[in-house]
């Protein structure tokens, strides 16, 4: 890239905000050219990846945006959005950061984790959270980024080098609620940080957004990459663990069947006999809902996992009932959609888990999926042997374990906690990569 060509343009386009240009084709055409040719400066070296990634993206103008650029998904690619009045404020070298910055929080999913942050903390928390579990690895950002001193000292917090967003986020609320003055002049530039992101579509899943960020990823991942985006990439390749309502799609096939008559299908047996009726498989979904009662699962979770039980067994005939127990059972009745659900029985009883397993013996229901919902805590052996075909045992406390040493099937968790969230898409791999390479991002 021509560093003088560079130069002259960026300052061309400067002269032309400051005195109060308003965006014209000719002028958009112009500042894209200038993001073009910073694009083709980090096409060189370990800043390949970085370039590549970001010549992908669709760039456009925003003289709305409260800060220099964002990105965000808009269907099946990503879109960069740039305030010119602050993006020209910039060196080469702020604005090369700010790009990496904006990569940084797509390949680590950023979006994604701060939404399931929404309902916990502050929107300023968060923004500020994922800005400085970032920040603090680039050089050269403007003097106006989120950095871990500026926050610390704005809310007379300590924070650590080398956490996630998560752990960040948590610290940062807890000063925002204690601090005894307001902080006016230091949040107004943060709290509108990401605020682009409101307007992402919100039906677009998370297996969707991965698929699209591994595309982007994998056509920029060529020859020598820095070891942060090494890192990073693995954690994006990982196979997640699988979940109970993944599990029991997979059996919802192997489950034992009857046999129903038909004309349409000749005898196997005796194939040149027409006058005999072969078979159908005539299989109908069975499922068992056990609730813990004196457990901690909330009336809320109990709907939500049964809308994932009723889309799972929507194409099949179905035989559903849920029983409610602690140290016996309380109450039994089927469902045939979500509206049959009752509020559970608040009961201040321990837990027994054999009561359920002695009813299915009872009632010689072999051919039965038990999902057993409870806390974890309870006998540690069952008095009766399992019986039925499949059992999942799905935890809802905060209990790593469940307390029988013999279950008799496979454990699921509700809700992972965030730590073992993190652990499962790679973030505390990438944090321990980050302790040696503190600086290797903007080299």
């Amino acid at each position: 890239m021509d560093q003088n060509k560079f130069e002259i343009l960026k300052n061309e386009l400067y002269e032309e905000v400051q005195i109060g240009i308003d965006s014209s084709t000719e002028f958009e055409k112009r500042f894209l050219q200038l993001i073009a040719m910073c694009n083709l400066s980090l096409m060189t070296g370990d800043e390949n990846f970085f370039g590549l990634f970001f010549i992908q993206i669709k760039r456009k103008i925003n003289f709305k945006l409260s800060t220099a650029l964002e990105t965000k998904l808009s269907g099946a690619y990503f879109t960069a959005y740039f305030n010119p009045t602050i993006f020209l404020e910039c060196t080469l070298r702020e604005m090369q950061a700010l790009i990496k910055h904006e990569i940084y929080h797509i390949m680590s999913k950023h979006y994604i984790r701060a939404k399931k942050l929404k309902n916990k903390y502050s929107e300023l928390a968060i923004n500020l959270a994922m800005d400085v579990s970032i920040n603090q690895y680039l050089m050269y950002l403007p003097p106006w980024s989120a950095q871990l001193e500026n926050v610390k000292l704005a809310y007379n917090i300590e924070l650590e080098e080398d956490k996630t967003m998560e752990q960040y986020a948590q610290k940062i609320q807890k000063g925002i609620d204690k601090k005894i003055k307001k902080q006016e002049e230091f949040e107004k530039d943060f709290l509108k940080l990401h605020e682009i992101w409101n307007d992402m579509d919100d039906d677009i899943t998370l297996g969707q957004i991965d698929e699209i960020i591994k595309k982007t990823a994998n056509n920029a991942y060529k020859e020598k990459v820095p070891e942060s985006i090494d890192v990073l990439m693995k954690a994006l390749n990982r196979t997640s663990e699988i979940a109970w309502k993944d599990y029991l799609k997979n059996i919802i096939g192997t489950l034992p069947s009857g046999h129903k008559k038909t004309v349409t299908r000749k005898d196997r047996r005796q194939p040149n006999r027409l006058d005999i009726r072969g078979k159908l498989s005539n299989r109908i979904v069975k499922i068992l809902i056990a609730i813990d009662i004196s457990g901690s699962m909330t009336d809320r979770e109990i709907e939500q996992s049964m809308i994932e039980i009723f889309s799972i067994v929507k194409n099949y005939p179905f035989d559903i009932s849920i029983i409610e127990c602690d140290e016996e059972i309380r109450r039994i009745y089927k469902v045939k959609n979500i509206k049959d659900i009752k509020e559970k029985i608040n009961t201040k009883g321990g837990t027994k888990f054999s009561p359920v397993f002695q009813y299915i013996y009872d009632k010689r229901l072999r051919d039965y999926v038990v999902i057993f919902f409870t806390d974890g805590v309870g006998e540690k052996e069952l008095i009766v042997k399992s019986y039925n075909y499949k059992t999942i045992w799905v935890l809802t406390g905060i209990n790593e374990e469940l307390s029988l040493e013999n279950p008799m099937g496979i454990i699921f968790r509700l809700n992972s906690s965030v730590e073992k969230k993190e652990r499962a898409n790679g973030y505390d791999l990438i944090r321990d990569a980050m302790k040696d390479i503190r600086s290797e991002w903007a080299k």
